[in-house]
């Protein structure tokens, strides 16, 4: 049975990623900063030392055929309201973390050679849309990063890809958007729909 570790497995999209797995018969360990009492989860931020209870957790789960990052944080801003602070917070939780994150997978030796990557990024990684600054500088990073890590990877054999969702039926897509602007989407698409939460865990898989 294969091993899949997925950061953020408690979100919207990171849960419906996890259940694909499952249904899968993948053994499933989801990662966040929770207090989440289960054997499936793990409380773990990368930027501070991981205790030992918790590493040992990780490490009796065996060497890891997978990995998704799926966490992150979302900011509408522009130049004019534009915050330091705030930014850099933004890309601390969208893109350092996945480094920081893979590091100590890969100086742990917990990754299977060869292993599979996939990032959760956006489609705001390629398109431009207004009071969304920061939260597209930090997804357009993720481009260079998952280009750099597939040649710094290439000699394990390891594949790293990322899937950009653009507007998903979803919760937070109806809490964010009006009813005019989702039905604006899904009359420009030739399906009529709006992606599904799903149809990005079966992208993943």
């Amino acid at each position: 049975m294969k091993n899949v570790l997925v950061f953020g497995g408690y979100g919207q999209i990171g849960s419906t990623i996890v259940e694909k797995f499952i249904s899968k018969s993948w053994n499933t360990l989801s990662v966040g900063r929770s207090k989440i009492i289960s054997e499936s989860y793990l409380s773990w931020d990368p930027f501070q030392v991981m205790p030992a209870k918790d590493f040992e957790k990780l490490s009796q789960f065996g060497v890891f055929d997978a990995v998704c990052w799926s966490q992150g944080m979302n900011l509408s801003d522009n130049i004019f309201n534009y915050k330091k602070d705030l930014h850099e917070d933004l890309y601390r939780a969208n893109v350092l973390y996945i480094l920081e994150s893979l590091k100590f997978l890969i100086n742990s030796n917990l990754l299977n050679k060869p292993a599979k990557f996939c990032v959760i990024s956006s489609i705001w990684q390629e398109l431009s849309k207004e009071n969304k600054l920061s939260y597209s500088i930090s997804k357009a990073a993720l481009k260079a990063l998952v280009l750099s890590l597939s040649n710094d990877m290439a000699e394990d054999g390891h594949l790293i890809n990322a899937v950009l969702p653009g507007v998903i039926d979803s919760p937070m897509t109806n809490a964010n958007l009006s009813s005019t602007q989702i039905s604006n989407v899904r009359n420009a698409t030739k399906f009529k729909r709006l992606a599904s939460l799903k149809d990005v865990a079966n992208s993943v898989y």
